[in-house]
Formats: structure tokens, C-alpha cells, sequence
């Protein structure tokens, strides 16, 4: 998805019911996070305590620009590790050109439109700058390379999957659904 429809996307959080969905937009191999998204996934979702404990090797960015779009927060991550970045929520929902709409609970329920915006924006203005028009200098690591094939393979989306899903919050009909699905995305690693 372009930026511009997905930043209006993000100002369309109007109600209750939109404040507690996290929007992953697909763009190529990676999924962008703007704005509110990224604040509910870094705040409640993947915190860096959270990464910290987990003991990530590097903690996931959140970073703001400015552009003719006006000033946005973005951060981003491959398709493949939706599930390292976002191991529980409440439901997953497919959107138009492969972006997700996932629902999480928010930890506190009481809090108003007017405090979450004021929480988020002074969230927002604690991000860094960064200017999106310096090309970043990726070097070329050798060695034993095994590491990052499975990373990339889906191995650790398939693993924590099945470690986030509540089975005991499903019916046995949507258990043997998932483990069907579970069953199918083994067999394309194959």
C-alpha cells in the first residue's frame, strides 16, 4: 500500500473500536507500520522489555520522517516474522493487496480517545528523526550462512504460532482448522 492512503487510514481513529487494531501494510517483502500501528506495537505488543527478556539481538526500530505527507512514525519488519513481532492478539484479519488488521486488548480499558491521543502523541515525539533520503550501507557478512535461511524459511513463524494460539479459548472445529493450516504451511517447507 502507498503512504498516503495508509496514513489516512491512520487518522481514522475516531471510536473505541478502531483504537485497539494494529495495521500491517504489505509493501513487497516487508510490512510497514505507521503511526498509531506502531505505537500499540511497540508500546503493548513488542515492547523493548519484552524483546529485551526474549533476548533479541536487535531490538526493532521505530523511527520518524518528514515528508510532503507532513511528519509520520514508521517502522517495518519481513512478512515472515509478523509472529515474532506480534506473538498474541485477539484476531487476524486478511485486508486488500495482503495488508492484516489485527486486534489486540488494550491494558487499560478506562482511558479516553482524548488520553490515548495525548499518550500516543508525546510517544511519537520521543521517536528519532530519521532522514529517509540516506541510503543505508548494508555490508556483505560471511560465514555460516544456516542461520539466516531458516529465519527466512518460516520455521520461526510456524513455531510461534503454534506457541501464541489458545487452544483452550478455541472450539475443537477451529483447533483442527488451525492445525490443518499448521499442517499445510509444514509441508511447503518440505
Amino acid at each position: 500500500m502507498k503512504i498516503t492512503p495508509a496514513l489516512e487510514y491512520e487518522k481514522l481513529r475516531q471510536d473505541a473500536d478502531s483504537q485497539n487494531k494494529i495495521i500491517l501494510h504489505k509493501d513487497g517483502k516487508f510490512y510497514h507500520v505507521y503511526e498509531w500501528s506502531a505505537w500499540l506495537l511497540k508500546t503493548i505488543v513488542c515492547t523493548e522489555d519484552f524483546q529485551a527478556q526474549r533476548g533479541d539481538a536487535k531490538i526493532l526500530q521505530c523511527n520518524r520522517y518528514n515528508s510532503k505527507h507532513g511528519e509520520y512514525v514508521m517502522l517495518g519488519f519481513p512478512l515472515e516474522s509478523v509472529s515474532k513481532y506480534i506473538p498474541q492478539y485477539d484476531a487476524m484479519d486478511e485486508m486488500e493487496d495482503g495488508d492484516l488488521k489485527i486486534s489486540i486488548t488494550l491494558p487499560d480499558q478506562t482511558a479516553t480517545t482524548e488520553e490515548l491521543t495525548a499518550t500516543f502523541d508525546e510517544w511519537k515525539q520521543t521517536q528519532p528523526f530519521k532522514d529517509k533520503s540516506a541510503k543505508s550501507n548494508r555490508q556483505i557478512m560471511s560465514g555460516d550462512q544456516k542461520p539466516a535461511v531458516l529465519a527466512r524459511s518460516g520455521l520461526f513463524q510456524i513455531v510461534s504460532e503454534l506457541l501464541s494460539y489458545p487452544i483452550d479459548q478455541k472450539t475443537p472445529a477451529e483447533n483442527v482448522e488451525f492445525l490443518s493450516n499448521m499442517k499445510q504451511k509444514i509441508v511447503a517447507l518440505l
